[in-house]
């Protein structure tokens, strides 16, 4: 899994990043490590790794307690992966940070940083599944059928989305046929950034 690794402070994330890559995880930065937060990537002869569209979570590590911080520029990677929205972990001291209410996951004290990335990388998107039922649901209405019967799961696996639509209760096989060319649509114009989008509908 490829994580885009930020820190407030330089250093912060060294045993974050360390540990991730000896569980078998890509480490990919804003920047290298003896440069400043600003320029980044982006902005220089190198690409943004978020170009390649495969990160899987973004992990933010505060400074320690005490450390005072200067700006916020190592914030601007994360706020890059929420707008594409990557899933951002939090370790650190995150109650210093208003990233902590856009975090999918908060670290709390005494827990591996690698496993609360790997596990919120392995977990559905409810954004892009709210978006789904949404776009599932009018579906639905517009056939005569109950909209409380949508349900989507999405899932991103590398730069591709997975989408699953399941009714609960029996839907005709054309009416799943036509959400799913809908639930598609809807996401593309959520999330212009995945490169395939992948809709499963399971009828009756």
């Amino acid at each position: 899994m490829k994580v885009l690794v930020l820190e407030e402070h330089a250093g912060a994330s060294c045993e974050a990043a360390l540990n991730l890559a000896d569980a078998g995880h890509e480490i990919v930065r804003c920047h290298g490590a003896d440069e400043a937060a600003f320029p980044c990537h982006g902005m220089t002869e190198d690409h943004c790794p978020l170009d390649d569209g495969d990160v899987m979570v973004a992990l933010m590590v505060q400074a320690p307690d005490g450390v005072v911080v200067a700006g916020d520029a190592a914030e601007d990677g994360a706020r890059c992966a929420l707008r594409r929205h990557i899933p951002l972990v939090v370790a650190g001291s995150p109650d210093r940070s208003p990233l902590e209410t856009w975090a999918s996951a908060v670290v709390a004290d005494g827990e591996s940083v690698t496993s609360v990335v790997e596990e919120v990388g392995q977990q559905p998107s409810p954004r892009h599944g709210d978006v789904a039922e949404g776009a599932f649901a009018g579906v639905l209405e517009a056939h005569g059928l109950d909209p409380a019967l949508a349900a989507a799961v999405v899932v991103r696996h590398g730069t591709d989305l997975h989408v699953e639509l399941h009714p609960t209760a029996p839907v005709d096989r054309q009416i799943m046929e036509i959400a799913s060319v809908r639930v598609a649509g809807a996401l593309r114009r959520f999330d212009p950034f995945p490169r395939v989008i992948d809709v499963v509908a399971a009828p009756d």
